[in-house]
């Protein structure tokens, strides 16, 4: 019998599953101290706030990855483009066809909503991510840097201003 794929919207009671798979996004890229979040918190951003969309990806009904998204807006074309902050599958359901079908209904989506494309990011060191995007067409973005400022950095900032 074959499995059943569906995406499916994240809904404001599924907090605990998906915060576990983004444990599991965060084990894979070396960083699970940084996911400090609590589900309250999720919740509040994704649903109260309406910061972005969040999907799972399912089969027969079970999550097996998911994906954030939220809209980016560019000055110089004055039109909106899609961020994706996170999509990730558990390990035993990669290679067979589910991320392209989840990255597909982000295009579908965000087209129809009117957005010009897509942007997101992948560390230096997952090279099989990297491969898979560049085979599908995307390209590496040339001449620019990312950075991060964080909470603290923001307060020091304020501070020294404000002297």
């Amino acid at each position: 019998m074959e499995n059943s794929f569906s995406i499916r919207p994240v809904t404001p009671n599924d907090m605990a599953t998906l915060k576990s798979l983004i444990l599991g996004l965060a084990k894979h890229e070396r960083r699970p101290q940084d996911v400090t979040g609590t589900e309250d918190e999720m919740r509040h951003w994704l649903f109260d706030r309406k910061i972005a969309t969040a999907l799972f990806a399912e089969l027969d009904g079970q999550p097996i990855g998911y994906a954030i998204y939220y809209p980016i807006y560019g000055s110089y074309s004055a039109r909106g483009r899609v961020y994706i902050e996170d999509i990730y599958f558990k390990p035993e359901v990669r290679g067979k066809g589910y991320g392209t079908k989840l990255l597909a209904h982000i295009c579908k989506k965000a087209l129809e909503e009117g957005y010009i494309g897509l942007e997101w990011s992948a560390l230096d060191f997952n090279t099989g991510s990297i491969d898979y995007y560049l085979k599908l067409g995307a390209e590496k973005e040339k001449g620019r840097t990312y950075f991060d400022f964080s909470k603290e950095c923001m307060e020091k900032l304020i501070a020294r201003v404000s002297k």
